[in-house]
C-alpha cells in the first residue's frame, strides 16, 4: 500500500515540477517525534501545532498510527509546540530552537486530567540529534555576534571546527586535508563562483573580502561528511547559510570598528631606520534594521556594511652582501630601480547592501525574497610584495548583484513543497598600471625588484547565472522521502592578456643596464618571453558556458522505533 501511495505522490510531484517554479532546499530545519500517554503507549490522532514566537508563523500536524508526528520544513527560529489529545491535559513545549539543517527529535508524554489545565515545559530542544548520522556543526547567532573576527568575514568561523583549516592552494578552507572543493549555499541558493571554484564575491584569500555582511547572517551549518543528498555539488564540505529575517519586533543595530596608525606605536624596523609610522587605516561600519510591515504577515530586514582600509606595501631594494656597483651599466640600472622602489599604498574599499522581505501569503504559503549587492575597489591588489614596484600592480574590482525568491507551500503535515529562483550577476575586472613589459632583475641569484606590467592584467571574469530548483518532502509512516531537482544556467566570460606584453629576466644589474642603454648582451639563462593568444588579438577571451542539471531522491527510513506498549 505504501508503495502505491508513494508512486501517486511521486507522479504528483512531477506535475508540480512542471507548473511550479522550483528551488533547492536545505536552509530550514524540522521537528519530529512521538506522543505517548503516561503508560508509554502511543497516542494516535494527537493534534499538534508549532508557532514561531517572533513571527507567529504556525504549522499543524497529527500523529499517525505509530504515534509519530513530523514538521518536515520549518524556517529557523524559536518555536512553541502545543499537543492536544482528548482526555489529556494539553502539553506546551516552549523555547524549541530549530537551527539550519537540523532535525529536532522530541518524545512528548501527556498526562490525564479531570479539569481544564495545561502543562508547560521549557527548553525543549535536545542537545544531540539522535536520528541523524551526518558530521556537521552549527555556528549560531550568539557565536556570530559575540566572537571577534578580524574583518567580519563569516567564513572565518568555519576554522573553529575540528578538521577545518586554511587551504593555501586555493585561498578558501580545507576539510580534513582535502582540496577546497566546497559548496556555499545561502538561503538554499548556490553561491559558488563556478569558474574558480571559490565563493562568489570573495571569501577566501581573494582580494575582495565578502559578499554578505556578518550582520545579515543568522547562522550557518558546516557539513563535513555524510551530509544530506539535497545539499549536493561538493567534493569536500558544504557551508549552509541562512540570512536574517524581520519579525514582529522592530529591532536594529549599528557598529563601527576603527584602527589607524595614529593609535599605534611605531614598529622596531621603522625606529631602527629612523622612519615614521607606516600608513595604516582600517574603518568598518554599518547598520541593520528589521521589523514588521504588517504584523504577523509581512516582515523586512535591511543591512549596510562599509569598509575602508589602507595599508602600505613596503619595497626592500638591497644589494647582495659584498657586491659593489663597479660598472657604469650597473650604476645606471641601480639608479633606474631606486626610482621605482618606493613604498606604495593598497586599499580594500567595499560597500555591501542587503534587503529581505518575508511574506505570509496564507496559512499554508510563505514567500521570501532577498537582494544583495557588493561593490569592491582594491587599488594595488593585482600584484604586491616586498620586491614589487607600484607599476607592477593594478586595480581589482568586484561587482556582484544577487536575487533569490523562495516559496514554501505546506499542503499537509506530510507534504511540503519548496521552490526557489536565483539570479546572480558578477563581474571581476583587473587593470594594469604600466604598458611596459615585465622585468625581473636579479643579482647573484637574489631578486632585486620586479618592474613593468604585471603578467595577469588586464583581465576580466564575469558570470550571469539563473538557478531554478525544487524540493518536495513527503512523510509516509517510517519513511521520510525527499525528491528534488536543480538547474543552473551559467553564462561565463573570461578574458586574460596574460604575459601579452612580454617578460624579461635579467640575472645581473650590468645586463639590465646594458639593455637600458640599448646594447643588450643577454647571458645564459636570461630570456624574453611573450604569450600570444592568436593572430591580431590583444588577449584571450573564453566563454565556458554550461547548463547543469541535478536531481536527488532521498528516503530516510526508521527501521527500528523505540518500544511502545
Amino acid at each position: 500500500m505504501w508503495h502505491r501511495g508513494a508512486g501517486t505522490l511521486l507522479a504528483g510531484w512531477l506535475t508540480l515540477f512542471v507548473f511550479l517554479p522550483p528551488a533547492f532546499a536545505g536552509s530550514d530545519g524540522s521537528i519530529e517525534g512521538r506522543v505517548l500517554d503516561p503508560t508509554g503507549a502511543r497516542l494516535i490522532g494527537t493534534e499538534l501545532t508549532v508557532r514561531n514566537i517572533h513571527t507567529a508563523l504556525t504549522f499543524s500536524a497529527t500523529t499517525d498510527a505509530n504515534g509519530l508526528f513530523n514538521f518536515p520544513v520549518l524556517p529557523i527560529g524559536t518555536y512553541e509546540l502545543t499537543a492536544v489529545h482528548e482526555g489529556f491535559a494539553p502539553l506546551i513545549v516552549r523555547d524549541i530552537w530549530v537551527a539550519v539543517g537540523t532535525r529536532v527529535d522530541l518524545t512528548l508524554t501527556v498526562r490525564m486530567t479531570t479539569k481544564a489545565e495545561a502543562i508547560t515545559v521549557a527548553s525543549g530542544t535536545p542537545l544531540v540529534e539522535t536520528t541523524r548520522s551526518q558530521v556537521s556543526a552549527t555556528i549560531d547567532e550568539r557565536e556570530i555576534s559575540s566572537l571577534p573576527v578580524n574583518g567580519r568575514n563569516f567564513n572565518d568561523f568555519t576554522l573553529l571546527l575540528t578538521g577545518v583549516t586554511d587551504d593555501v592552494r586555493t585561498g578558501f578552507v580545507s576539510f580534513a586535508g582535502q582540496r577546497s572543493m566546497n559548496s556555499l549555499l545561502v538561503d538554499g541558493v548556490d553561491t559558488n563562483q563556478s569558474f574558480f571554484g571559490l565563493p562568489m564575491g570573495g571569501g577566501g584569500r581573494s582580494t575582495s573580502p565578502y559578499q554578505f555582511s556578518l550582520a545579515s547572517v543568522e547562522e550557518f551549518q558546516v557539513n563535513s561528511n555524510a551530509y544530506s543528498a539535497e545539499l549536493g555539488r561538493a567534493g569536500a564540505g558544504v557551508i549552509n547559510v541562512v540570512t536574517k529575517s524581520g519579525s514582529n519586533d522592530l529591532h536594529g543595530k549599528a557598529f563601527w570598528f576603527y584602527r589607524d596608525k595614529s593609535m599605534n606605536a611605531n614598529d622596531a624596523v621603522n625606529n631602527l631606520n629612523g622612519q615614521p609610522k607606516s600608513p595604516y587605516h582600517f574603518n568598518q561600519f554599518g547598520a541593520a534594521l528589521g521589523g514588521p510591515i504588517t504584523k504577523d504577515k509581512l516582515f523586512f530586514l535591511a543591512d549596510y556594511d562599509g569598509q575602508r582600509s589602507t595599508i602600505q606595501n613596503n619595497v626592500f631594494l638591497t644589494l647582495p652582501s659584498g657586491f659593489t656597483l663597479t660598472t657604469p651599466f650597473a650604476q645606471q640600472a641601480w639608479a633606474y630601480l631606486t626610482g621605482r622602489a618606493g613604498p606604495w599604498k593598497r586599499t580594500f574599499d567595499q560597500n555591501v547592501f542587503f534587503a529581505k522581505l518575508d511574506w505570509r501569503l496564507s496559512p499554508s504559503q510563505q514567500v521570501s525574497g532577498r537582494w544583495n549587492s557588493q561593490r569592491f575597489t582594491g587599488l594595488g591588489q593585482e600584484n604586491f610584495g616586498p620586491q614589487t614596484s607600484s607599476e607592477h600592480s593594478g586595480t581589482s574590482l568586484t561587482n556582484t548583484d544577487a536575487l533569490s525568491i523562495a516559496l514554501t507551500s505546506t499542503f499537509s503535515s506530510s507534504r511540503v513543497h519548496q521552490a526557489r529562483f536565483g539570479f546572480v550577476r558578477s563581474s571581476e575586472p583587473g587593470s594594469a598600471y604600466s604598458p611596459d613589459p615585465e622585468a625581473n632583475v636579479f643579482q647573484d641569484g637574489q631578486l632585486l625588484l620586479t618592474i613593468g606590467r604585471n603578467p595577469i592584467s588586464p583581465r576580466h571574469n564575469s558570470i550571469q547565472r539563473l538557478e531554478w530548483s525544487d524540493t518536495l518532502s513527503l512523510i509516509r509512516g517510517h519513511h521520510s522521502l525527499k525528491v528534488g531537482a536543480d538547474v543552473v544556467w551559467d553564462q561565463v566570460e573570461f578574458f586574460t592578456a596574460a604575459n601579452f606584453s612580454g617578460s624579461y629576466r635579467f640575472l645581473s644589474l650590468d645586463s639590465f643596464g646594458r639593455s637600458l642603454a640599448g646594447m643588450p648582451q643577454p647571458g645564459p639563462d636570461e630570456f624574453y618571453r611573450q604569450a600570444f593568444s592568436g593572430v591580431g588579438t590583444p588577449g584571450s577571451t573564453q566563454h565556458p558556458n554550461f547548463t547543469e542539471w541535478a536531481g536527488f531522491i532521498e528516503d530516510e527510513w526508521r527501521i527500528l522505533l523505540r518500544c511502545f506498549r
